[in-house]
């Protein structure tokens, strides 16, 4: 029981240690956007800290680490490429009315988006913890069955991405809605993928005791995607912003992909 509270002491410090640094990275540039770059760095400090502090390694703490290294990868390389030299995202420009003065804001972008997104991304990565620091034995069905869910968000969301990269690139799309390959079936398909990867994680961890438990990972992440940061708040500002967004949201699964509804 000590060892699992010093391992959650840790990596809750590692966690809130690299929010604080991209927070302090953010002031001179201007952008808290920088969180939604490199938040997936977070997660990786939290592993390797989890994985140090592992009794043991064995196979269990390996595909646990090579599935995070890789998902962190793909992620933190496309959304560097996506967003870099774009500016601050509309979302913290927007919160940025909600005090006077940059000084003020500085404060309250560490309270309302760093310090929590690191704790969220910390609940996210419970699992992983837990994993590293009581798996034993060779990986069993939970772990194939969680490693396919895994493939299967990670490959779902490289797709999703490249599709939506794609359509962007063509100025002809300009002002219009993706509604072709994976956004024919989902109005997110980006998500989908991105959930499926830490459902398929805590399934792996579930190899370990107790790792069910770790349940509270994926549901607060969940709950992050689809409620605050992602799927209601990006539909809400496509829904006012783009013609025709109110009809597709009309037709199209919202989160899972699923035929188009008939209208």
């Amino acid at each position: 029981m000590m060892e699992l509270l010093l391992l959650f002491a840790t990596s809750l410090g590692v966690a809130l240690a690299a929010a604080i640094a991209l927070w302090l990275a953010s002031i001179p540039l201007r952008d808290v956007s920088i969180i939604d770059m490199f938040f997936a760095l977070i997660i990786v400090a939290i592993t390797v800290a989890s994985l140090l502090l592992a009794p043991s390694i064995g196979p269990l703490q390996w595909l646990l680490s090579a599935m995070v290294a890789l998902w962190a990868l793909r992620i933190t390389a496309y959304l560097i490429t996506r967003n870099w030299g774009h500016g601050e995202d509309p979302r913290y420009t927007k919160l940025r009315s909600w005090v006077n003065d940059e000084r003020a804001f500085i404060w309250l972008s560490l309270r309302k988006v760093f310090l929590l997104q690191a704790l969220v991304l910390w609940l996210a990565s419970l699992p992983v913890q837990l994993g590293m620091q009581l798996g034993t034995g060779a990986p069993g069905w939970l772990a194939v069955a969680g490693t396919a869910l895994w493939l299967l968000g990670l490959v779902t969301e490289t797709i999703a991405d490249r599709q939506l990269q794609h359509f962007r690139k063509d100025p002809a799309n300009k002002g219009t809605v993706l509604c072709t390959g994976l956004w024919r079936y989902s109005r997110h398909p980006n998500y989908f993928g991105e959930l499926c990867v830490w459902w398929g994680i805590w399934l792996v961890a579930c190899e370990a005791p107790f790792g069910f438990l770790t349940i509270i990972g994926p549901l607060a992440y969940s709950y992050l995607v689809v409620n605050v940061t992602g799927q209601r708040t990006l539909d809400k500002k496509l829904a006012r912003e783009k013609p025709g967004y109110a009809e597709y949201m009309a037709r199209t699964s919202g989160l899972v992909p699923l035929p188009p509804r008939r209208q």
